[in-house]
């Protein structure tokens, strides 16, 4: 198992996948290249949504190679 140094768990309902990518934007923002994972606990985004963050967080550079987990 991996080990990462710095990452955030975001919780959310299904109908907050807007608010959790804009989050995701706004914490990369701030924190560029800080972030090693960022792990979303949700219960039911679609998986248009779960690319889309992956895609966000990919692309803005989240740290330690930029991963993203969506459970």
């Amino acid at each position: 198992m991996q080990k990462y140094k710095f990452g955030i768990l975001l919780a959310a309902t299904k109908d907050s996948a807007f608010t959790i990518g804009t989050l995701l934007l706004n914490i990369l923002h701030k924190m560029p290249n800080q972030i090693d994972v960022f792990y979303i606990v949700q219960d039911g985004f679609c998986d248009l949504d779960k690319r889309i963050m992956q895609e966000i967080v990919e692309s803005r550079g989240g740290g330690g190679g930029g991963k993203t987990r969506v459970c």
